[in-house]
């Protein structure tokens, strides 16, 4: 009997960069999309932290992609209307990680893995920072997860608690009935377990965390222990 059976879960809920795929390769693909807008990149990483510094767990102040964006156009670029700021990221991001994207690999053992726990009857789903894209379709997962969203989509950033609460709320479970995999302690697994979730990190053979429930180093580590 695995994590999951013993502890109630009914869905299996995931982070995407760093988690199905190396993080490595996502850190190449944003350094070659932003390599020509190098203080626009800076700028932004910037204004990111600190928006997560200052919303940390809680809900925030912001509900939606609009009001999100709305707001980093104000720590950006004050005073200028915020389509300025959208049409940049657009431009110098979103585009060129879209195409970027296509030719990035998963984790060895993932489709094996998700394929197991649909099996079993699990409830999937991806929630990530980043804009999914087609990510899931690249990856060759999409036909596997029953939800996928971007936190921008409720206005916040992990680790909020708004994510979190808006994806369960949309697959009607409760924290308890959730496990949520990631790649980051502070974003992924602190952010999840403020939102009283099951959790488990992907990290390095011989890791510990203490505040995960799990710690597994490859996907097919995370079946054993899981399902």
């Amino acid at each position: 009997m695995g994590y999951a059976s013993e502890h109630g879960i009914k869905a299996l809920c995931f982070d995407i960069d760093g988690t199905f795929y190396p993080k490595r390769d996502m850190l190449l693909r944003l350094g070659i999309a932003s390599a020509l807008h190098l203080p626009f990149a800076l700028r932004y990483n910037a204004m990111r932290q600190r928006i997560r510094k200052e919303v940390g767990f809680t809900e925030g102040d912001c509900s939606s992609l609009e009001e999100l964006q709305e707001k980093e156009s104000g720590l950006m670029y004050p005073g200028r209307d915020a389509s300025y700021f959208i049409s940049k990221e657009e431009r110098i991001f979103r585009r060129p990680w879209e195409r970027l994207f296509s030719t990035i690999r998963p984790f060895d053992g993932l489709r094996e893995t998700l394929e197991k726990a649909k099996g079993e009857g699990y409830i999937l789903a991806a929630l990530s920072d980043f804009p999914i894209g087609t990510k899931l379709i690249a990856l060759g997962i999409e036909d596997l997860i029953d939800w996928a969203a971007s936190t921008e989509d409720f206005g916040a950033l992990k680790p909020s608690v708004r994510p979190f609460r808006m994806m369960l709320e949309a697959l009607g479970v409760r924290p308890e009935e959730a496990l949520y995999t990631g790649d980051s302690r502070s974003k992924d697994v602190d952010g999840a377990a403020n939102a009283h979730m099951h959790t488990a990190l992907i990290a390095r053979r011989g890791e510990v965390y203490n505040k995960a429930g799990i710690v597994f180093s490859s996907w097919a580590e995370f079946g054993n222990l899981v399902l």
